[in-house]
């Protein structure tokens, strides 16, 4: 039978899911090891490709701290490359990490096959008597052992990889074929590639009307709205390196690879993703999307891991057809123009109407008028608070489109009301990224917003740590600024907005049966925090 298109009959390397090269290969080495009576076992390999690095294939070190990670790779001092000796203080140090390995003695046997060399190192990290040269010959009958296990786990890590890759690619096909939209076609391939590379997080930029610019459409596991809203050119950061090269790219550790140029790196860091890969997604000569996969933890991606994402995209954009996919990218395009301008309008007519409001507020506590000007002012007020929450209504309507928001989305839309973009203000979703119920989540937006303006407009020079988590009672939204700088004495206006915004939060949670409270955190800054109970969204 033949293999399907894209899918090789052996991988060099472990990728995704499979271990099965550590694990084929770490009993004969703690045999190795338990015999010499030493510490430290490791399974070394060098691929024959441009540039490769050393790395561990498996480790078998009770004797270590830590445990170097499978595919990490390593620059070694002291290490022969043509026959087996016994070794003074061999030192091997991570090129991705503070880490790194030094072996006061050591017996090193070196082996090779078809695709690369390999040494066998069996060493102790403590001062002591060097491991005798007749050790040698003991590991030597022992490579035939590891060169067996080497290849019966490549052939069983390969099939493990093909039955994966084929499962992958049958639910991308069947989404081609079934869905009635590319939006829901990329969807699927986002899930299948997560699945596939067994990955912590995946998402998927599409190109904007400025074709070189990028953004992110799809997420998977992504909490933070400033990674969510980035802007990636070509050449820029790993996608924009990705698209340049019309090919798969890894970085085990982004923060610092050499290769990036204008990476998203404070972004990235925020998030919380050290490792990751992309692969460009060509239909009919033009890179219509591109599919990353990452880690919040270093992850040593291998060759192995982007041959397989490289393949996996190969296969998936047969079934993408240009059309649908340019449709789909139209229609985010005009989404986010809708938000645009919706966004813009809340920045005009609500923050008018709010104005209206705290100016009647303002004329009605002079007291300088009859009953009938305070009785007037009170419908002014009244009047601008009702039309601000019939508009601020149709703008959620507007943005989302009733679609179910979840966790993160409702962080993405309360940052968006910042007056202070420049302040860092911190979005983050405690536990997983639920889908809140639509009730729910209007008034944690409207309430989030009120604090968020709050916090910017008299607290000036901190920034806000907003949160929100999924209990065992329902949910909770927590605004919290770190002390009080520049805040001052509270102004006549200042103390007449922040008792309308007040107003307009305890309103939106008394909605789904909520409660706000506030108190003074340690520090000298100040907690706002909305409770609803799980009744609240029905």
């Amino acid at each position: 039978m033949r293999e399907p298109v894209g899918v090789r009959a052996e991988y060099l390397l472990d990728a995704g899911r499979s271990h099965t090269i550590s694990d084929g290969l770490r009993p004969v080495l703690a045999e190795i090891r338990g015999l010499l009576g030493a510490t430290v076992g490791l399974v070394t390999y060098r691929p024959r490709t441009p540039g490769a690095h050393l790395l561990v294939l498996a480790a078998d070190a009770p004797g270590l701290p830590g445990s170097p990670l499978v595919n990490e790779t390593f620059r070694a001092s002291g290490l022969p490359v043509r026959r087996a000796s016994a070794l003074a203080d061999v030192e091997l140090v991570s090129t991705l990490r503070p880490y790194r390995i030094v072996l006061r003695s050591a017996v090193v046997v070196p082996w090779s096959d078809p695709y690369g060399d390999g040494m066998v190192v069996v060493g102790c990290t403590g001062v002591r008597p060097g491991i005798p040269e007749p050790a040698s010959e003991l590991v030597r009958r022992f490579r035939c052992d590891l060169r067996r296990s080497m290849s019966s786990a490549r052939r069983h890590g390969a099939t493990e990889i093909n039955r994966d890759l084929q499962r992958a690619m049958k639910e991308v096909a069947a989404a081609t074929v079934d869905c009635a939209d590319a939006g829901e076609a990329l969807t699927t391939l986002l899930v299948s590639a997560k699945w596939l590379l067994d990955s912590e997080v995946a998402y998927l930029s599409l190109p904007e009307d400025d074709v070189e610019t990028f953004t992110f459409d799809q997420v998977l596991g992504i909490r933070t709205p400033a990674f969510r809203h980035l802007r990636i050119r070509e050449g820029q950061g790993l996608g924009g390196l990705a698209r340049t090269l019309r090919q798969p790219v890894r970085s085990s550790n982004y923060a610092d690879d050499s290769r990036l140029f204008a990476a998203p790196v404070a972004e990235t860091a925020g998030e919380g993703i050290v490792s990751a890969m992309a692969t460009p997604i060509v239909v009919d000569d033009q890179v219509q999307a591109v599919l990353y996969v990452g880690e919040r933890a270093l992850r040593p991606f291998s060759e192995t891991d982007e041959e397989v994402l490289g393949e996996f995209a190969e296969y998936a954009k047969l079934g993408l057809k240009r059309q649908a996919t340019e449709e789909y990218r139209r229609d985010v395009l005009r989404r986010q123009e809708q938000e645009r301008l919706a966004y813009d309008l809340h920045d005009t007519a609500v923050r008018g109407l709010l104005e209206i409001g705290f100016a009647a507020e303002r004329a009605r506590a002079a007291a300088h008028g009859g009953p009938d000007v305070e009785a007037g002012l009170d419908s002014i007020a009244a009047a601008a608070e009702r039309c601000m929450e019939a508009l601020r209504g149709q703008l959620d309507l507007l943005i989302q489109g009733g679609a179910d928001r979840t966790a993160g989305a409702v962080l993405e839309e309360i940052a968006e009301a910042s007056l202070r973009p420049e302040a860092r203000h911190r979005f983050v979703v405690h536990g997983s990224d639920v889908v809140l119920p639509d009730p729910v989540a209007d008034a944690f937006v409207r309430i989030g917003q009120e604090a968020l303006v709050n916090v910017d407009l008299h607290a000036a020079g901190t920034a806000a740590d907003v949160t929100l988590s999924r209990t065992a009672d329902g949910w909770v939204l927590s605004v919290v600024n770190e002390g009080a700088a520049g805040q001052g004495e509270p102004t006549d206006e200042g103390r007449s907005r922040a008792h309308l915004g007040l107003s307009a939060m305890q309103r939106a949670a008394g909605r789904v049966l909520g409660r706000i409270e506030r108190f003074s955190s340690p520090d000298g800054g100040h907690v706002l925090r909305a409770i609803v109970p799980a009744t609240g969204g029905r």
